[in-house]
């Protein structure tokens, strides 16, 4: 992840969080930014996942999680090492993927 941009680090600082703000609400924040400017820190925002959208124009301070977290209770065949941020995944063959008893002349 990328070092925030001042009016970005402004703003996050300033959001609580778990509560909607609107774009009205942001602005508040920086007025002197035009539209433009404010959809562009948002984004910026956002893809460093420090917030995340709500609704249509709201936007809420909620670090997202990341992809892989999660997944290992999901699913009880992936092995996490202790410690290691990294997961193991079953490696699967492209033939296991069908059923070739089900459609026996699809794979002639």
């Amino acid at each position: 992840m990328y070092a925030l941009s001042k009016d970005a680090r402004f703003i996050l600082d300033r959001m609580e969080g778990d509560r909607r703000y609107e774009v009205v609400d942001l602005h508040a924040f920086v007025p002197d930014a035009s539209a433009e400017e404010l959809r562009e820190v948002m984004h910026e925002l956002w893809i460093n996942r420090h917030v995340e959208r709500v609704g249509y124009s709201g936007w809420r301070r909620h670090r997202s999680a990341p992809a892989h977290q999660g997944l290992a209770d999901e699913q009880p065949d992936v092995r996490v090492a202790p410690d290691s941020g990294l997961r193991q995944t079953k490696v699967v063959r492209p033939e296991d993927l069908f059923d070739h008893d089900t459609f026996p002349d699809f794979f002639r």
